[in-house]
């Protein structure tokens, strides 16, 4: 079975992603790591981690579908979790392969965005945090525009009849809902 988790930057995915590994034993891939080698690797294909995810999504895409095809195919178990997978893109996947293909994207369209500039600063801060740096004013702007996508997300996931889960309020609800719906 093939598991795509996808959603707004900070709505948990690898932290569910992670989850989903202690239950399962299902190991899972962070496409932050193939935007990355792309980026850093092969400029020539222009790779911008900084531009809106869904175009980085659409760029991506023919890689990430050659990537999940081959999964499924060899019927291989694996979660493949970011920002960088576009609903479209991904029911896609899920109309050719009908049952070995889960899908779930998060986001956080009802957040309160002081509430969540103090969980972005309690909780993150390692080394993989790429807002540790950024002063609180610039935070909130990307809050605003994480919201902004969540709602894009969300409205594509009702389009194409895809899984979408509201993570403003409770993340471990959110936690183990999605791993619910995924083992279910």
């Amino acid at each position: 079975m093939l598991y795509l988790l996808g959603g707004a930057a900070r709505t948990g995915k690898t932290t569910i992603a992670q989850a989903f590994l202690s239950k399962t034993g299902i190991p899972f891939f962070s496409l932050d790591f193939l935007m990355m080698g792309f980026a850093n690797g092969l400029p020539e294909y222009g790779i911008d981690p900084e531009a809106d995810e869904l175009l980085i999504a659409e760029q991506l895409w023919p890689v990430i579908r050659a990537m999940a095809t081959a999964m499924v195919e060899e019927e291989v178990d694996y979660l493949v979790e970011g920002v960088q997978l576009h609903p479209g893109h991904v029911w896609e996947l899920c109309e050719e392969f009908v049952g070995p293909v889960r899908a779930c994207f998060l986001g956080f369209t009802q957040v309160d965005t002081s509430t969540k500039l103090r969980e972005i600063r309690h909780f993150g801060g390692g080394a993989d945090d790429w807002l540790r740096h950024y002063p609180d004013e610039q935070v909130v702007q990307e809050i605003e525009r994480l919201k902004e996508l969540s709602v894009r997300l969300k409205n594509a996931c009702q389009r194409h009849g895809l899984k979408y889960v509201e993570v403003s309020n409770d993340l471990s609800g959110t936690v183990a809902d999605v791993i619910h719906y995924f083992t279910e």
